[in-house]
């Protein structure tokens, strides 16, 4: 996909570089005058009037003042002819895809922020997801806080609910509870096998054997009834580090506004008003990130449900605990969850870490040259990959289980 991407990149950058004289010509006013007259110009939020104008149908007028036409042919087929055609598929792209997958993330993610030192302290609404508000945990449908529905705070920020988010909290925490409950009776079927056995055993070896079994049985309980506790100091932990870099992310961009809001700024104009290989190179631009954007609510989304996954079987998986380390002396089942949870949890504040150096610290070149900001972004996930593999947290799920299986079978 990368590579598509890029080929499509390149060949439109060669088109635009090479007939960026022959295009249209606008007799009365130039692109900067039409870009202020804008109805689009202005932040992009629920507040604007992009939004209402597409989910209400209304149509949207192209400026037209002036007369325009083609100065350049080659050979029988004028560059006019070409750059409405490829204005022509772009539009339509935009109109049956693109943009309805943007109002759909926004509809999905939408909700109200309140900061003390933003417009008096009131409730203000922000409609379109961003890959901003995600790293930085003001999505709240992608909260991984299971012990606390409802509002929230990042920093000095409070961040409105998400019912969504609230009915898997629920729903998580009825499963957490009837697993407890299940491995509350499993565990004293345990300790009921343990006691039977020393009670049966004759060997000396085996009664050292099952009294260490019952010694890592009553390791299982106590680990059983303050896993609520640790599940919370992991959380903490990862909340707590995502607001620090929170606060140092309102530090270093000030009162300016992220890259992700000027691209989106300066594309919505450029995808009414402008025609061509203009809009079809202002497309790419919006195309790659809302590829982007749509990537990153993927993983997020599956974080919040691998992480509500993890909790509702822990119980199970300390259930294991004592058979498991009877054996070697490990308990590679309890090990492996807490090493699957640590890498769900502290995964946002390393991607909010990333944003921050890769990103923000390059937002003034980035919203100049959007594509930067774009190939920074995509890098996000290769730097993840890296800390992954040089603080060995790899991640040792069932599927990574699976086909090593598979490989050694």
């Amino acid at each position: 996909m990368r590579k598509l991407i890029s080929c499509v990149l390149i060949l439109l950058m060669i088109f635009n570089f090479t007939f960026c004289n022959c295009a249209y010509a606008d007799g009365t006013d130039s692109q900067d005058e039409q870009y202020k007259n804008s109805p689009y110009k202005g932040k992009a939020d629920v507040s604007s009037d992009v939004a209402p104008k597409i989910i209400q149908g209304d149509e949207v007028e192209q400026s037209s003042s002036g007369t325009k036409k083609s100065s350049f042919s080659a050979g029988d087929i004028p560059v006019s002819m070409i750059g409405m055609v490829v204005g022509i598929l772009a539009r339509l792209v935009n109109i049956l895809i693109a943009l309805q997958v943007d109002l759909f993330l926004g509809m999905l993610t939408h909700g109200t922020e309140t900061d003390p030192a933003i417009n008096g302290g009131s409730a203000e609404e922000v409609f379109w997801f961003s890959i901003d508000r995600c790293v930085f945990n003001r999505t709240s449908l992608f909260n991984i806080n299971y012990l606390k529905t409802g509002s929230y705070q990042v920093g000095n920020t409070t961040i409105s609910g998400s019912q969504g988010n609230d009915a898997i909290k629920d729903g998580v925490a009825n499963v957490y509870y009837l697993c407890r409950i299940i491995a509350m009776i499993l565990s004293l079927l345990v300790l009921i096998y343990i006691g039977i056995r020393m009670a049966i055993s004759t060997v000396a070896s085996d009664q050292a054997r099952y009294k260490k079994m019952f010694i890592s049985w009553v390791e299982s309980i106590i680990i059983l009834f303050v896993m609520p506790y640790i599940i919370t100091a992991i959380i903490t932990v990862g909340e707590s580090l995502t607001n620090v870099f929170y606060y140092l992310r309102g530090s270093i961009l000030g009162g300016e506004e992220t890259f992700e809001t000027v691209v989106r700024n300066e594309a919505w104009p450029g995808l009414f008003e402008k025609s061509g290989f203009d809009l079809a190179l202002w497309s790419l631009i919006y195309w790659c990130l809302l590829f982007l954007q749509i990537k990153f609510f993927l993983i997020y989304a599956r974080r919040l449900l691998m992480v509500g996954l993890l909790i509702a079987t822990s119980p199970l998986i300390i259930i294991t605990y004592s058979l498991d380390k009877a054996g070697d002396g490990r308990a590679q089942a309890f090990g492996n969850w807490i090493k699957e949870f640590l890498i769900a949890v502290l995964i946002q504040p390393l991607h909010a870490l990333t944003y921050l150096v890769f990103v923000l610290t390059a937002n003034e070149i980035a919203s100049r040259s959007p594509l930067v900001a774009l190939a920074l972004l995509l890098a996000m996930t290769t730097v993840e990959r890296m800390v992954r593999v040089i603080f060995k947290m790899s991640s040792v799920g069932v599927v990574k289980e699976m086909k090593l299986l598979k490989k050694g079978g």
